[in-house]
């Protein structure tokens, strides 16, 4: 493995699991048994190590999220298995991850998300929707970028608004009054049935 990839996989655990804040270019050499000047090297200050970390991060996260895209019969079991899947990833993270976060996210979607070829490789959404709409449970006609963008958007709005920070909502009122109808605005009579069926089985 190289020292750069060494790096990026080392960071992102730390990330997760102190919060962006809390892990230093000292701490994180220490915990490689490398000198920060080699970190340096590969990454030139912590905000290109943060967004470097994150890009890999979704790269090997959409190839996973890939692989349950392709086993699954339709896209709204895609969707599904993916909401659960990221759920439990979600867990894992601490508090302080969650809310670093989210001062990166505008500069992520900015880098990755803008182009249309960044955004069938980055962009799991742009990915969904195409096959939704080849599979007849959202409605053809449907723009995907604009869509995709739409969705990229919100997410930030999620993270950064202050009026829903402090409503506290959990993950499920957040699908049920957020993204499902959403979704459920898009779809055809059979994507509705199926996010019907779906999405009923979601646990508290």
């Amino acid at each position: 493995m190289e020292t750069k990839e060494r790096i990026l996989i080392k960071a992102g655990e730390l990330f997760r699991g102190l919060g962006i804040k809390n892990v230093t270019m000292d701490s994180l050499a220490s915990d490689l048994g490398i000198s920060k000047r080699i970190i340096y090297e590969c990454f030139s200050h912590k905000d290109d190590l943060v967004i470097s970390t994150m890009l890999y991060y979704i790269q090997n996260e959409n190839e996973e999220l890939s692989k349950i895209v392709n086993e699954s019969k339709h896209v709204v079991e895609a969707m599904f298995k993916i909401i659960k899947h990221k759920r439990e990833l979600l867990d894992s993270y601490s508090p302080l991850f969650k809310k670093d976060i989210a001062r990166y996210l505008p500069r992520i979607i900015k880098l990755y998300y803008t182009r249309a070829d960044d955004l069938k490789r980055y962009s799991l959404s742009y990915i969904l929707l195409e096959r939704g709409i080849k599979e007849g449970v959202f409605k053809e006609g449907i723009n995907i970028k604009i869509v995709d963008s739409f969705l990229q958007d919100l997410m930030v709005t999620m993270h950064k608004s202050q009026r829903i920070v402090l409503l506290k909502p959990n993950e499920r009122e957040i699908l049920e009054n957020i993204f499902i109808p959403y979704f459920k605005g898009l779809s055809t009579p059979k994507g509705i049935e199926l996010m019907d069926e779906f999405f009923g089985k979601l646990e508290e």
